[in-house]
């Protein structure tokens, strides 16, 4: 159903919704818009090429879990958090905001190379041995 206000045109596919029902709904749902245009652009969800289907769901799952901890990292009153969104010297009220923490935390592990961590050959991710000699000759024995 297409109504006419003034220069702005609604289109509903629910004939039966007012022009004021329509703004609303459309008002509810943009707060998710947000959220799948941050996993899309910053997340990486864009480039969600996988092979199978599998994969694709565990990519979503991490990604997820990611942004959820991010999320959540914005609502604590630590001093840690504060310090990761200490990046941009030049504001005068350092937000803690989630996107401020990202950026953060980005800084700290951008030198990390997890894409040569998937061994394509057996298609298992591989993460080097973070411990050292030391303590694998000592597990060992």
């Amino acid at each position: 159903m297409l109504q006419k206000i003034g220069k702005l045109q609604l289109l509903s596919t629910d004939a039966k919704l007012t022009p004021e029902q329509i703004i609303e709904a459309y008002g509810e749902r943009w707060s998710i818009e947000s959220m799948f245009n941050q996993l899309k652009l910053s997340w990486g969800l864009k480039e969600a090429w996988q092979q199978t289907r599998q994969t694709l769901h565990r990519w979503v799952h991490l990604t997820l879990v990611g942004y959820g901890l991010i999320q959540l990292l914005g609502y604590l009153d630590d001093q840690t958090v504060r310090q990761l969104c200490c990046h941009s010297p030049w504001r005068k009220d350092i937000p803690t905001t989630a996107g401020q923490i990202r950026k953060g935390l980005l800084l700290i592990f951008h030198h990390v190379p997890v894409r040569q961590w998937w061994n394509r050959k057996c298609r298992k991710f591989e993460p080097p041995n973070w411990r050292g000699s030391e303590q694998d000759a000592a597990i060992s024995v």
